[in-house]
């Protein structure tokens, strides 16, 4: 799951459910829904069966996690009556938001999460502790069980993305290349941006190093040097009065009305207005 879905998800859960022997005796070990209405994750805690999503057949056992999404997809549970499943499952729809500034903007997803439908887990008493809680908790329906939900509902999902198998060298030098390209920017921010010659210097192609840059650092290449500008720009209106001129120059651009109208659309102030609160 990469980190620009990260920033910009935004799940609203439904309901946290306990699947156990009476659920599956009242369906006849076999549960078929031709579309989905929102999206399901699950762990498996004891017990065997079949997943189904869209034609596409996944086995899953004491420590399998698996989702369904988008909503709209066909899926199909069946277990065996000897052993059924027992698992935790999430019902949930998401947004993905976008800031500019100060003003937010969202849309409702019609795509998949970007995670295999199902994933065999190692460390399983740990995600099963952070299933069981999450039932817990949205059950328990405490005062802030709603939100409170929700941010164990990423740390889930961010957790499972980093028990994934390991990365292939390749991929884990090319990541650690963008890391790198990433720290020549905070300590040359100040340089014009070029982004084809830093694909260059780290041994890719500009789609590739853009498309892996945005993954890793939740931006594209351009926006990321306009932030680290920008975060230069704070410390610099706040700790000093130099012109707003300078300041610009400071951080990397020549025209200071186009600083200003960058700060403005990051920000959702002015640089003079930023400086006076």
């Amino acid at each position: 799951m990469d980190q620009d879905f990260m920033n910009r998800f935004m799940p609203r859960i439904h309901d946290v459910l306990f699947r156990d022997e009476d659920h599956w005796r009242s369906h006849a070990y076999q549960v078929a829904i031709h579309s989905t209405r929102m999206c399901n994750l699950g762990f498996v805690v004891r017990g065997y069966g079949v997943l189904e999503v869209n034609g596409n057949s996944y086995e899953l056992g004491p420590g399998c996690f698996y989702q369904i999404s988008p909503p709209g997809s066909r899926m199909k549970f069946s277990t065996d009556e000897a052993d059924p499943l027992l698992y935790i499952a999430v019902h949930f729809d998401y947004r993905l938001v976008q800031w500019e500034g100060m003003d937010m903007s969202s849309k409702e997803s019609g795509s998949a999460i970007p995670m295999p439908h199902m994933l065999a887990l190692d460390a399983v008493s740990e995600v099963e502790e952070q299933f069981r809680r999450l039932h817990q908790l949205w059950n328990g329906k405490q005062p802030g069980y709603e939100w409170r939900s929700r941010i164990l509902l990423m740390e889930l999902l961010d957790g499972i993305e980093r028990k994934q198998a390991a990365p292939s060298l390749a991929v884990l030098r090319a990541e650690e290349a963008i890391r790198k390209a990433m720290e020549h920017i905070h300590a040359h921010y100040k340089q014009p941006v070029n982004r084809d010659q830093m694909a260059r210097n780290c041994s890719m192609s500009v789609s590739y190093f853009a498309l892996l840059f945005k993954k890793i650092a939740g931006y594209s290449y351009v926006n990321y040097v306009h932030k680290v500008r920008m975060d230069k720009a704070k410390i610099l209106l706040r700790s000093g009065l130099a012109p707003i001129s300078e300041v610009a120059f400071e951080v990397g651009y020549q025209d200071p009305l186009y600083f200003s109208k960058l700060f403005s659309r990051e920000v959702g102030l002015s640089p003079r207005e930023y400086r006076k609160g």
